[in-house]
């Protein structure tokens, strides 16, 4: 984190937000005056939230960056994805699949949510396809 990219990097989000937080001090002189209003106020008050994301969204930047193992090679654009290679990393918690194929849920046969579901889905489709055919 201390090569010349990451200095240009350092720099950059410093510069944002400083100017972030001008502009919200400018927001709040305008809302002083005479001609501000509700909405200078608000600004003021936006302008450096958006400066604190920057920062927090800056220091996962680097947090990822230092957990990153450096002696893995990184992948070029385009080269696909394969699960279990050596060469990913498959986060694994409830709710999240990556590159795994999944069978639908079967819904039980007497469930009658389903089975109204499934008679209007059905009916779309029969009407559907009486549109398309009459557009040929």
């Amino acid at each position: 984190m201390l090569e010349p990219k990451w200095w240009l990097l350092h720099v950059t989000v410093l510069a944002a937000v400083l100017v972030m937080l001008r502009l919200g001090l400018w927001q709040w002189h305008r809302a002083n005056s005479a001609s501000g209003g509700i909405q200078n106020y608000a600004y003021a008050f936006q302008w450096p939230l958006f400066a604190v994301f920057a920062l927090v969204l800056w220091g996962k930047t680097l947090l990822e960056e230092v957990r990153r193992d450096p002696n893995a090679a990184p992948l070029s654009p385009g080269t696909p994805v394969v699960p279990g290679s050596p060469d990913t990393e498959i986060v694994r918690q409830p709710g999240v699949r990556v590159g795994i194929s999944v069978p639908a849920p079967e819904a039980a046969a007497d469930d009658p949510e389903v089975a109204a579901w499934n008679a209007r889905l059905a009916a779309l489709n029969a009407v559907t396809t009486a549109i398309e055919s009459r557009g040929r």
